[in-house]
């Protein structure tokens, strides 16, 4: 039942506040929103108000475990295990009483969320949302069970802002390496994904890297990329070997293009990135070290829109030569069907995932 305009707004806000979370309160059922109206409370206080008909949205920063709302959201993974943020926050103060709840319920989370009692936080209900990268999706998963249950109020936090739900505490680390366990459903994705055209090469570990300072970077990055290209696809998950002597490095600072032209730049002077693994595994990108392991890096990477790239470039061509400030995002080997992908901002990528692995 939004308005686009009334999104545009409420997503103008959340980029400007580092602690918020979204309130809606409604007299009488959600889906009777007709009249629009806008109030502006002074940032002094925190709160930005919007009503559509009967419902009041407030953007408001704050602690969410204090909100006296009928029901309040909460980001979870997939297995309901609190380890960092606004998740964990939420479960320390709702107490063991939600803790056994959403232990009972973790494997019935068919609609991709479970409902608890609030426990010792004021609100009545806990919806427990398992993160995914479809936001819109997600909210209106919520709103319509707020909707079917006739909940009055609900508070959501900060949807795609808090660091990633299933990450682990860091521990004040700057960045932190996470093996993961072969049977959890994160490595078998992953593995999935490198076997699709890997299938000879033999996985010796696939670690989490957890950088916030990177992550942040790259998501402000993801928030003007689709803000500036609405209605498409805007980020792939791609391949980039790479030797061991580069591991710390991307690790810490993240892709550099600097490095371009260390091996063959045929269609510019940035950072490679290929669709399938098989590519990213060959011995000029994947140098095998003494012991004969590989490491090729399952990225995030900011595509956007693409044209075919060439020798020599150092940006993306503009969209349009009369226009040289508006260039594409990333340049590609082949625009019908990309293999191969090439960015020229350092931030425009992030390295989700090290693959460990040997022939």
């Amino acid at each position: 039942f939004f308005p686009p305009n009334g999104l545009a707004f409420l997503n103008s806000i959340c980029r400007n506040l580092k602690e918020e979370f979204l309130l809606l309160r409604t007299s009488s059922c959600l889906s009777n929103a007709s009249l629009i109206t806008w109030k502006r409370i002074s940032a002094v206080l925190g709160v930005h108000e919007m009503k559509i008909g009967s419902i009041t949205l407030q953007v408001i920063s704050g602690d969410i475990t204090k909100e006296d709302t009928e029901v309040i959201v909460n980001i979870s993974n997939p297995t309901f295990n609190a380890t960092s943020g606004v998740f964990k926050a939420i479960m320390n103060a709702a107490g063991s009483q939600v803790e056994e709840e959403c232990a009972q319920y973790a494997g019935q989370s068919q609609k991709g969320f479970i409902t608890t009692q609030g426990g010792k936080l004021l609100c009545s209900k806990i919806i427990h949302l398992i993160h995914n990268n479809n936001v819109k999706s997600q909210v209106s998963k919520v709103l319509n069970e707020c909707e079917l249950r006739m909940y009055k109020s609900v508070a959501f936090p900060a949807i795609g802002t808090e660091l990633p739900a299933q990450w682990e505490d860091m521990e004040k680390e700057r960045i932190k390496l996470v093996n993961l366990k072969p049977s959890c459903q994160e490595y078998l994705d992953v593995q999935d994904k490198f076997k699709k055209t890997c299938h000879s090469f033999v996985i010796e570990k696939i670690e989490r890297i957890q950088n916030p300072f990177l992550w942040q970077t790259y998501q402000i990055k993801k928030t003007s990329l689709c803000t500036k290209n609405t209605n498409q696809s805007n980020e792939k998950l791609l391949f980039h070997g790479t030797a061991a002597s580069s591991l710390s490095t991307i690790n810490y600072s993240g892709f550099n293009r600097g490095f371009a032209g260390k091996n063959a730049a045929v269609i510019g002077n940035g950072t490679y990135f290929a669709v399938d693994a098989s590519y990213s595994a060959q011995d000029t990108y994947s140098v095998p070290d003494m012991n004969g392991r590989r490491y090729m890096y399952l990225a995030r990477v900011l595509t956007g829109q693409y044209c075919a790239g060439r020798k020599g470039l150092i940006t993306p061509p503009p969209k349009n030569p009369a226009d040289p400030t508006d260039l594409y995002d990333s340049v590609v080997d082949d625009v019908n069907n990309p293999t191969m992908f090439v960015i020229f901002n350092d931030i425009q990528a992030y390295p989700q995932y090290l693959i460990t692995f040997k022939k």
